[in-house]
């Protein structure tokens, strides 16, 4: 029965990375609304990141009133609703759009609060907890590879069909409803049972405050350039003339197949390295964009791109696993924080080329590679810094 519980809790992490998998879609669509701008087409692939962001921060407040099992049903009621929505309505575009908007609401409304029900259910096992949350990023892979899969067979029906992969939502909502406990009476005894807090109360906090917001701001920079190496990884191939973008779809496929490792694998890396598995994992992956820059092999290229997603899918769990060791209202704040930054990153991601560009006069694809991972190694050196001072500072106490 626990394992059901755990399971259903993790079936909900298939859906979090479902957003963009309709991307290739987006040919079909605008050939289908020639009117709409081909910009705004676009944009059905990535607004649902910016509600996600919208989401989070209302959900915040909603299980406040309502409890987290109800406000995760509440999101997974909104993706089914709206995920399907095109399937039965798909001959005006600006429905089609808020149908995109209500569902990354929903992913927004559960995104979060996923990883802090399994903060709560593992409260008193840091090891176990550290192991399904990187369980829970695996899920979140596995979904993503999955479902990129189907979306793949079914748009040889049609465009629109391709958007019944979010029926998905309907047996994990059932699943959930019924195998995963109620929270609510639970949480509101603890809040009550607990005295009014304020950041002064305790000096500690305004250093976990300021952690917590500069993880966000480096988290923003490393999801950017992320992000940025899956658009522009297959450009970077067809520069070198040294593949097509059948072999970049390939690359893609290995981030992703390196993320779901990464998953599986979190709980006896981070029993092995503690708190420098994020320097670590962002030195393998400024290394690995280094090498990639400079490769004029596909084999070495692809497996470079397999071990960038496995690093990035050990930062994400680290941070998230980091921040729910902490007090409740500094866990709340850290998850949300990396949350947002995280879909901010990703939402503005292509921008980071046009950036670059205007500051260090960068014109090429290897270039803007070999400029990224010299920022993921100036993160890593830093965060390392971050690490041993802290490390010196309590051995000193």
């Amino acid at each position: 029965m626990v394992r059901l519980k755990i399971y259903s809790l993790l079936s909900v992490a298939l859906l979090i990375s479902s957003g963009p998998l309709i991307a290739a879609n987006i040919p079909a669509i605008a050939k289908e609304f020639p009117e709409v701008n081909s910009t705004h087409v676009g944009l059905l692939t990535t607004i649902p990141s910016l509600f996600i962001i919208i989401g989070v921060l209302i959900a915040n407040h909603l299980e406040l009133w309502i409890g987290k099992k109800k406000t995760i049903l509440i999101g997974l009621g909104l993706v089914f609703v709206s995920g399907v929505f095109p399937v039965l309505k798909h001959d005006i575009f600006s429905l089609l759009f808020l149908s995109r908007c209500f569902f990354g609401l929903g992913i927004g409304l559960f995104n979060r609060l996923v990883i802090q029900m399994i903060s709560d259910i593992f409260q008193d096992d840091p090891r176990k907890k550290a192991t399904v949350i990187g369980l829970e990023s695996a899920f979140e892979g596995l979904g993503g590879i999955c479902l990129t899969i189907l979306v793949g067979q079914l748009l040889k029906i049609n465009w629109y069909t391709s958007f019944l992969i979010y029926t998905l939502a309907l047996p994990i909502f059932i699943g959930f409803f019924f195998f995963v406990p109620d929270d609510k009476k639970k949480q509101s005894g603890k809040r009550k049972s607990e005295p009014n807090k304020t950041v002064s109360d305790n000096p500690d906090n305004i250093v976990s405050y300021r952690l917590v917001i500069s993880y966000g701001i480096l988290l923003f920079v490393i999801v950017t350039i992320f992000i940025n190496y899956n658009i522009q990884v297959t450009p970077l191939l067809l520069e070198k003339q040294i593949g097509n973008a059948t072999i970049g779809s390939n690359n893609l496929a290995f981030i992703g197949l390196g993320a779901l490792i990464a998953g599986f694998l979190f709980g006896r890396i981070f029993d092995l390295l503690k708190n420098y598995m994020m320097p670590v994992a962002l030195l393998l992956m400024g290394s690995s964009m280094f090498i990639t820059a400079i490769s004029e092999s596909i084999l070495l290229t692809t497996c470079c791109s397999m071990v960038i997603g496995f690093s990035f899918r050990c930062i994400m769990p680290f941070l998230l696993h980091t921040f729910t060791q902490q007090s409740e209202k500094i866990g709340n704040l850290g998850t949300t924080m990396v949350l947002v930054a995280y879909n901010i990153g990703a939402t503005l991601a292509p921008y980071e080329g046009i950036v670059f560009s205007k500051l260090l006069h960068i014109h090429t694809v290897q270039s803007l590679f070999l400029a990224s991972s010299f920022v993921i190694f100036l993160i890593s050196i830093t965060i390392v810094l971050g690490v041993v001072f802290t490390n010196k500072a309590k051995s000193n106490i």
